[in-house]
């Protein structure tokens, strides 16, 4: 069943991050005058990252473990999610592909074979046969503990642009998109989607968002846009992007590469008004 979108909220989502080859601390106690008083908040840890010489070494560190997708029809991005081969990616950036071709950082290329989507998460799994030495899964993140402001950073191949960098803050939490998922004419939404202002552009779809300790928190998926390029169609940036939460993709990832798809339960309640 295929959803339709309100005209005037115009998301690129299957297209937006696929380019068509040719998309607080508490207040404090008050003092006797009345006057409060702030203390700056101390970090939990120090971050090694930025210690070690900022996002130079968050690049390096985690550049081996993006991909580029290419299919017959466009080209995304995605990352390395174990050593056995499992790559993720947007399922919008491999739906209806015959061939996969997954090409790694080091210049080494290799075909894939999806095993698993989730069109509603927009999630999906590609396995490749790569060398040990080419696997470099990402450290995973806790998206629950993200806040607005924070520093984040993504990477992939916007316009076939590999490698690409790009830095922004968490714009806001708790988004949601339109799901394909449907039960009695009625359309489900994807929650946990967080918003970022870090520049996400056709061929970023698939590739992870990372917290500024190297950690995967998102897979970015869309933007919303209501400027597009006169001449490719392609949708442009304008600040305001959307990742799939990496805490959702935990729980469907595993699923996807045992069984291949991923069902939603749900709880839902219907009327009817027969009368005699």
């Amino acid at each position: 069943m295929k959803r339709v979108l309100p005209a005037i909220l115009i998301l690129t989502l299957a297209m937006l991050a696929c380019q068509a080859t040719g998309l607080t601390p508490l207040s404090p106690p008050e003092t006797d005058s009345q006057v409060p008083t702030f203390s700056a908040p101390q970090p939990d840890s120090v971050n090694p990252i930025l210690m070690n010489g900022s996002l130079t070494s968050l690049y390096e560190q985690v550049i081996p473990g993006v991909v580029a997708i290419r299919t017959e029809s466009g080209q995304g991005s995605g990352f390395v999610y174990d050593t056995e081969g499992h790559v993720i990616t947007n399922q919008h950036v491999i739906d209806g592909a015959s061939t996969v071709e997954v090409a790694f950082a080091s210049g080494f290329k290799a075909y894939g074979t999806v095993i698993g989507s989730d069109s509603d998460a927009d999630v999906a799994v590609v396995k490749v046969d790569a060398p040990t030495e080419e696997l470099h899964p990402l450290s995973i993140g806790d998206s629950d503990i993200l806040s607005v402001g924070q520093t984040v950073v993504a990477i992939g191949n916007p316009f076939g642009l590999s490698g690409t960098m790009t830095l922004g803050i968490v714009s806001g939490l708790g988004r949601t998109q339109p799901s394909s998922q449907a039960a009695n004419g009625g359309f489900f939404s994807t929650a946990d989607i967080i918003q970022t202002d870090a520049a996400i552009n056709p061929g970023n779809s698939g590739g992870p968002l990372f917290n500024m300790n190297g950690e995967v928190v998102g897979i970015n998926q869309s933007i919303r846009t209501d400027s597009f390029n006169q001449v490719t169609g392609n949708a442009v940036n304008s600040g305001v992007g959307f990742s799939v939460s990496i805490n959702l993709v935990k729980k469907i990832v595993p699923v996807l590469i045992r069984d291949g798809k991923y069902e939603y339960p749900y709880l839902g309640i219907s009327s009817s008004s027969d009368r005699a």
